[in-house]
């Protein structure tokens, strides 16, 4: 399949990810195996049936631009406190994503008003309900109802992980809750067409923080591949699909298309190169993880240091990788790591 057909295959399928179609938990439960969960799920209509070839698109967060002009990219990711909204780089990111015809997705990380923006998270989900990030909101998601692509906004993600490095990744479920309902009610008046991912961290108890089929399009889950902690912690190396099934599995229930927001891995040149050639292998795909719909990845280094003495892993795609993508021979990549 050429790279043009490829990206006209899961645009169709980002486009028409939509609360209408997504299936409930009920319907999930009863699909069986009669059913195509893929395309009822994720619609990528007739092009992606005519193909015969389910295609999972891959995006990335590139924060210094090293893929901007890639064609085997169908996803832009961006990041933006959302009380300090970086414009200039917004406005760059934006225009990527409509210059290489890629959908565009907006983590929106809700940090309070406080000097320190970590301050004042016990108020903040009853501040937001008063309206008192009205104007963030209206900013941001008139920002993404002008993008001539289709626009993911995740909002809040990882809040199931009350460690203290998110103000919102609290132990108080129902105000999470309320707060990603606010948000998504309140943007969909001004961009009616942008659609919402809800993404935890893939904790055991995310579920409690699920705010509602009706305003979730899509849930999104990281995935991370640090070989050190797996040999400290498995006493082996975890392979991709190990470590996404484990996640996977949590959040398939909702029945609603999945996507892996945030995919790193760090390690030796086998270690990666392992990792990669299985993203990039479509049989990874097709029957563990039906409803799985993008994998994007984080090409950068950790911004914060990893517990237990970690630290902060590299992310970043190696140079191989980075060449084929550039180059737009993102099938192939996972075969041509160094």
């Amino acid at each position: 399949m050429s790279i043009a057909m490829f990206r006209s295959v899961v645009l169709a399928g980002l486009v028409a990810l939509s609360p209408a179609i997504a299936c409930t938990r009920a319907m999930a439960a009863d699909l069986g195996d009669t059913v195509d969960r893929v395309l009822t799920t994720a619609s990528i209509g007739t092009a992606g049936k005519a193909a015969g070839e389910r295609q999972v698109a891959i995006g990335v967060y590139d924060p210094h631009d090293a893929v901007a002009n890639s064609d085997a990219l169908t996803i832009e990711h961006v990041f933006v406190y959302w009380q300090a909204l970086d414009t200039a780089m917004l406005k760059r990111k934006i225009a990527i994503a409509e210059a290489q015809g890629r959908a565009l997705m907006i983590s929106v990380e809700p940090y309070t008003h406080a000097s320190d923006w970590r301050a004042g998270g016990e108020r903040l989900f009853a501040d937001i309900g008063r309206g008192h990030f009205d104007r963030e909101i209206r900013d941001i998601c008139k920002r993404a109802d002008a993008v001539a692509a289709p626009v993911y906004m995740r909002w809040g993600h990882e809040m199931e992980d009350a460690d203290g490095r998110y103000p919102w990744a609290r132990r108080d479920t129902d105000g999470y809750k309320k707060a990603f309902r606010y948000f998504v009610e309140s943007c969909r008046e001004l961009a009616p067409d942008v659609r919402f991912v809800w993404s935890p961290k893939g904790h055991r108890n995310l579920t409690g923080y699920y705010p509602g089929d009706d305003v979730v399009d899509a849930i999104g889950i990281p995935v991370w591949g640090l070989q050190k902690m797996d040999l400290d912690y498995w006493g082996r190396e975890r392979s991709f699909g190990e470590t996404l099934g484990e996640k996977y599995r949590r959040v398939e229930g909702f029945g609603k298309p999945v996507m892996v927001a945030e995919l790193g891995v760090s390690g030796s040149s086998e270690y990666r190169r392992a990792w990669y050639a299985e993203i990039f292998d479509r049989s990874t795909y097709r029957d563990r993880f039906p409803l799985l719909t993008a994998v994007v990845f984080f090409n950068d280094k950790e911004p914060y240091a990893w517990p237990l003495g970690y630290g902060s892993p590299d992310w970043r795609l190696d140079r191989a990788t980075l060449a084929a993508l550039v180059a737009g021979r993102g099938e192939a990549t996972g075969r041509s790591t160094q």
